[in-house]
C-alpha cells in the first residue's frame, strides 16, 4: 500500500510541516505557530503541532492514505525527558504504529544541509552547537548548553563577554576597549553601575544580550582591542566544537561540515576567521537543503528502522 512521511521543523518562531509520497515527491506543506516548549510552553506548543497535523489530515489528497514515517525535530529533543513528552503528544494522536523519530532540530538541520543525515553540523546563532552523525547512525554533540553552561562562539557569548570584559577594563582588568558608551546606549543604560542589576536580571533573555553581537565585530574592524580578543577567542571556540565532535565520533563519516546560524551566515569576520583556523581536513560545504528536508529525509529513512522503538 502507497503511504506517507512527515516531517516536522519545529521553531520557536513557526512549525513546517512537509509530506512526501514513497517517490519523494512534495504532496503537501503548510505552517504553523510555534512548537517550541521553552518559547510558548508545552500545553501551547503541543497543542499547534496537533493542529498543524489534524489540517494536513483532512486534505483529501492525503486523508486516506497511511502514514510510513515520521519525524518531528525542534529544540530540546535531544534529551530523553522531552523526547517523553513528545512521545505522549504522538502516542494518543496517532492510532496505528509506524516508524516514529523525535530529534533535535540540529540533527534536521544536519540532514538536511547535507541532503544525507551523515556528517559534521556547526550552528552558531543565538545559541552554538555542533553535532556530527556516522554511517551507523551513531550522533556526537558539543556545545548546546545555553547560557547557564556555555553557547561559546554564539552572539550571546559575544554580546556577554563584551560587556562583561568592558566593565573589568574599566577597572584596569583587561584590555582597552571604546566599547562602553555604545553598551550604555544600546542596552538604554546611563551608567556602568546600572549594567550590573541589567544584566543580573533573570529576566533578561537571551534574544535581547545577542542583538549587540554585530557591534562587537565593527569595534573589532575599527582596530578595537578588546573587541578584536573577544572576535578571535570567539572563532576558536567555534572551532573547538567541531574538533570535539570529530574526535569523539567513531565508525565511517564524512568529514565534510555545513555551517548556520546568523554569526556563520551573517558575520564575514568570524567566518573567515574561523575558517582560517580549521583544519583543512575538514571541508566547508554548501548546505543544499533546509532543516525541514532534514526532517523529511530521515523520516524517510526511518521505513528501514524497527517498528517497536525508532525514537532518538
Amino acid at each position: 500500500m502507497k503511504g506517507l512521511f512527515y516531517g516536522i521543523d519545529g521553531g520557536a518562531t513557526r512549525c513546517r510541516l512537509a509530506i512526501w509520497d514513497e517517490e519523494k515527491h512534495l504532496v503537501y506543506q503548510d505552517e504553523g505557530e510555534s512548537s517550541n516548549s521553552y518559547a510558548v510552553g508545552f500545553e501551547q506548543a503541543s497543542k499547534h503541532v496537533i493542529t498543524l497535523l489534524e489540517k494536513a489530515m483532512q486534505n483529501p489528497l492525503i486523508a486516506n492514505l497511511p502514514v510510513k514515517g515520521f519525524c518531528f525535530g525542534s529544540a530540546g529533543l535531544a534529551r530523553a525527558t522531552e523526547r517523553q513528552r513528545w512521545e505522549q503528544v504522538f502516542d494518543t494522536f496517532f492510532a496505528k504504529e509506524f516508524p516514529r523519530l523525535l530529534v533535535s532540530d540540529a540533527e534536521i538541520l544536519l540532514a538536511g544541509s547535507h541532503q544525507d543525515p551523515t556528517g559534521l553540523c556547526l550552528i552558531a546563532g543565538t545559541g552554538s552547537i555542533c553535532l556530527g552523525r556516522n554511517q551507523e547512525g551513531e550522533i556526537v554533540r558539543s556545545g548546546g548548553m545555553g547560557t547557564g553552561l556555555g553557547d561559546e562562539g554564539s552572539a550571546w557569548w559575544i554580546a556577554h563577554e563584551a560587556v562583561r570584559r568592558t566593565l573589568k577594563s574599566r577597572e584596569n582588568r583587561d584590555l582597552k576597549t571604546n566599547m562602553e558608551a555604545t553598551i550604555h546606549s544600546f542596552f538604554h543604560l546611563s551608567n556602568a553601575e546600572e549594567c550590573i542589576p541589567f544584566f543580573n536580571d533573570r529576566n533578561l533573555t537571551k534574544s535581547a544580550v545577542a542583538d549587540f553581537a554585530p557591534f562587537v565585530t565593527t569595534f573589532a574592524n575599527q582596530g578595537d582591542a578588546l573587541a578584536q580578543a573577544i572576535i578571535d577567542q570567539a572563532a576558536d571556540e567555534l572551532v573547538l566544537l567541531v574538533l570535539s565532535v570529530e574526535a569523539r565520533l567513531s565508525g565511517t563519516f564524512h568529514r565534510r561540515l555545513t555551517l548556520a546560524g546568523g554569526v556563520l551566515e551573517h558575520d564575514r569576520t568570524i567566518r573567515n576567521l574561523f575558517l582560517q583556523k580549521l583544519p583543512k581536513s575538514i571541508v566547508v560545504c554548501p548546505n543544499k537543503g533546509t532543516a525541514l528536508e532534514g526532517a523529511l529525509i530521515l523520516a524517510y529513512n526511518a521505513k528501514t528502522d524497527s517498528k517497536k522503538d525508532t525514537t532518538r
